[in-house]
């Protein structure tokens, strides 16, 4: 079973607060995008995972705990070949790990007929990774507390996208320290979801939001990018990719051709109504 596990962005990422543990409550919308890994599952005797990034083929990869929580809470004595393309960068703050992961669980549900409802696939996805639950569920959803509150929301408007990786990923937990020492004074999550469920793409630009970008160190490509006259543009995840939104496909396209020129290899995706396509 081939399966394409799309990536996600952060439309907004609101950092409201840490708890007492440490762990910082977000309100965020996620949106899924049309780059995507492609992921080949088929029963076999044991685990194994193939990846054509070599660094990705033990059992250090997501994919491969994936698996294994699956077959834990399912009591099922089974296997799975797990074969992945990847297309969506590493460490990109795009959630391609968690994809991969969704696909794994999506995969194994059919394969092995267990009939689980969606709920009952994303609480395996929770305790493989936070983005797993909705890179399972996919399209355009709230995402709230430290990652395991979501409600899904209407698509967002028709519009094109590009995605750059440029720089060195830092880790989540510094960019949360950062973070910490900028508290927000505005928050945009509310507003993206009011202009959203009004079908207003405008609205949806005015309020992209990442509080990663006041602590991000990419000036020179935000600039860029700005030249290329976007209707917005921001930081996904902790980064280091930024995405921009254009009103078409032919206005993607012309940036992409003069960001090429800036010596950038964007991407050009389009916003997805499912977080795994079979």
């Amino acid at each position: 079973m081939k399966l394409k596990a799309n990536a996600k962005i952060n439309l907004t990422l609101d950092v409201l607060g840490k708890r007492e543990d440490g762990y910082h409550l977000i309100d965020s919308v996620f949106q899924s995008v049309s780059l995507c890994d492609e992921v080949t599952v088929e029963k076999s005797d044991d685990i194994t995972v193939q990846c054509s990034d070599d660094t990705l083929c033990d059992k250090s990869n997501i994919a491969y705990k994936a698996a294994i929580k699956f077959f834990e809470l399912t009591k099922i004595c089974g296997g799975a070949k797990i074969v992945i393309e990847k297309h969506i960068p590493l460490a990109s703050g795009m959630g391609g790990g968690s994809a991969d992961a969704a696909a794994v669980i999506v995969a194994l549900n059919k394969l092995y007929n267990t009939n689980l409802s969606q709920e009952e696939l994303c609480k395996i996805g929770l305790l493989v990774g936070a983005d797993v639950p909705f890179c399972i569920v996919g399209g355009t959803a709230r995402v709230g507390g430290i990652g395991e509150q979501m409600s899904k929301l209407s698509d967002i408007p028709d519009c094109a996208m590009l995605l750059i990786k440029h720089g060195t990923k830092l880790s989540t937990a510094d960019m949360y320290k950062k973070v910490d020492t900028y508290p927000q004074d505005k928050f945009y999550t509310k507003l993206m979801v009011d202009g959203i469920n009004n079908g207003d793409l405008i609205a949806v630009c005015q309020n992209v939001f990442n509080a990663f970008g006041s602590v991000c160190d990419n000036e020179k490509l935000t600039q860029d990018i700005n030249e290329t006259k976007p209707l917005a543009v921001s930081l996904s995840g902790s980064g280091p990719t930024v995405f921009a939104i254009y009103k078409d496909l032919v206005t993607a396209q012309k940036a992409k051709e003069l960001l090429k020129i800036k010596g950038y290899n964007p991407i050009i995706a389009t916003p997805t109504k499912n977080g795994i396509i079979e």
